[in-house]
């Protein structure tokens, strides 16, 4: 019996909890295929878990940026 369809359980172990220190691409909008690459600080605006709008400090471009969560990409290094 063969399948023709993608298998049930995907394999992709990309993680996206952000954390001080962490590489991470910034993209800008949905369209944008890789990104500036930045180093997060800190959080700088926790919503703990009730909305989407955490900001974060990012070390992008040799200033600090504040960046909002849908922005913030994690990066393979594989």
């Amino acid at each position: 019996m063969s399948t023709t369809s993608d298998p049930l359980y995907l394999t992709n172990h990309d993680t996206w909890i952000v954390y001080p220190g962490q590489l991470v691409a910034v993209r800008r909008n949905c369209f944008e295929q890789s990104g500036e690459l930045g180093i997060i600080i800190e959080c700088a605006n926790p919503h703990f878990g009730i909305g989407y709008d955490d900001e974060y400090w990012v070390f992008l471009n040799g200033e600090l940026t504040r960046i909002k969560t849908f922005m913030i990409y994690p990066v393979n290094l594989d």
